[in-house]
């Protein structure tokens, strides 16, 4: 890995900037158009370019076309000068996304797990992360940093990995150190629900909201919450962890204890075992309740609409402690249209006041797209943010 050090001096670091969130969000450009966009002096659009260049975060690309005049170089980042890779572990799948330097998209790859867990975890995502890079001829050392989300409340001192009971032989395991031994690069864990809110926060949903709660069902039950556009993580890293709200069933019941009151309510579990309850078959997997709802078989619209009811209440709970713009709904049980369409017909029987419930656009890809953007977002601002001032980068939203 290329150790990265932004010695710019602070002074010219505003400059700087200012050039290259211009130049990440808008492509190529040429030195009078950057002066324009940041109303910085041509003189001081030369110098930077000059700072640039030799660091070899921007290249020239072409001269202007099209343009009346005496044609311009235009400049572009160079996006091929780092990566970032993504990951999003779960218990059944893993998904890797490998970004340039501006955030485009290079590779995309999904593999099974066959949750081991563990050192044998780590072990894997290794090989993947070898392999993929291998098979774009990338320089391992152009690799600055891997982001990991992953079910669980993750202990950002010490790694450590809790309340994963649906992934083996993490509890407690020191994840983020045994990451690091292996990867020869940063190596960034969070949980899977806060980089999905952070992927909607990015490129979803989210975009233009100042705040946003992103409640994620399916297998288990998460909240993910950005207020003014920072991570809500709580005292010991355990904030979202709504699967323990007493909604839905006995909360003093000590089979609730394990995996939460609310999860074994409308978690994937939950609803399967409401189904069978109604008159369904043991074990019928959601999609396939949620498709005989669709067919309105008895059984299915008793456990969809009673999952609905307790998911409008959750909602509604969410909406009355934290008053986010809007709340978001993903998950691969949350993201199905007929269910969140029968959460907000509850929700309106339910609420003192409209709340903004949007079904995620990014689907089963926004906890692997957050998990790109704080690799990402870290960066760029390692490399262009002002060090001693409190402005980041804005990263780019649309490639």
């Amino acid at each position: 890995m290329i150790e990265i050090e932004n010695d710019v001096p602070v002074l010219r670091q505003i400059s700087v900037h200012a050039v290259m969130e211009y130049l990440l969000h808008s492509g190529p450009a040429s030195r009078a158009e950057m002066a324009k966009a940041t109303t910085l002096s041509k003189q001081t659009i030369s110098e930077v370019i000059l700072t640039l260049e030799e660091r070899g975060w921007v290249r020239p690309c072409g001269l202007a076309s099209g343009k009346v005049g005496r044609a311009a170089m235009n400049y572009e980042i160079s996006d091929d000068l780092f990566y970032v890779l993504g990951m999003d572990v779960g218990a059944t799948t893993i998904r890797l996304s490998l970004v340039n330097l501006r955030g485009k998209e290079v590779a995309h790859y999904e593999d099974a797990n066959d949750n081991t867990g563990g050192d044998n975890l780590v072990k894997k995502l290794c090989q993947l992360k070898d392999a993929l890079l291998a098979s774009l001829n990338i320089e391992p050392r152009k690799l600055h940093s891997v982001s990991m989300a992953i079910p669980g409340v993750v202990n950002q001192q010490t790694g450590t990995l809790s309340f994963a009971p649906n992934m083996n032989n993490m509890e407690e395991f020191k994840l983020l150190n045994a990451m690091r031994h292996v990867f020869n690069c940063e190596v960034l864990i969070e949980n899977d629900v806060n980089a999905a809110a952070i992927g909607e926060y990015w490129r979803g949903h989210g975009q233009d909201a100042h705040s946003l709660a992103f409640i994620s069902l399916g297998t288990g039950v998460g909240l993910g919450l950005l207020l003014e556009g920072i991570l809500l993580r709580g005292a010991m890293g355990a904030a979202g962890e709504i699967s323990y709200l007493p909604l839905g069933a006995d909360a003093y019941a000590s089979e609730n204890r394990h995996h939460g009151t609310l999860e074994s309510a409308i978690g994937a579990s939950g609803i399967s075992r409401r189904y069978h309850f109604a008159g369904g078959l043991c074990d019928t997997p959601v999609r396939d309740i949620l498709n005989r709802y669709v067919d309105k078989e008895p059984a299915a619209l008793i456990a969809i609409e009673e999952t609905a009811r307790i998911a409008a209440l959750l909602v509604l709970s969410v909406s009355s402690l934290f008053d986010p713009e809007k709340i978001i709904i993903g998950g691969n049980i949350g993201t199905r249209p007929e269910l969140v369409e029968r959460i907000s017909y509850y929700l309106h029987s339910c609420a003192p006041h409209p709340i903004v419930l949007e079904c995620s656009t990014l689907g089963a890809q926004a906890t692997l797209t957050g998990a790109v953007a704080i690799s990402l977002n870290k960066l760029h601002n390692l490399l262009f943010g002002l060090k001693d001032f409190s402005k980041q980068v804005q990263l780019p939203k649309n490639i």
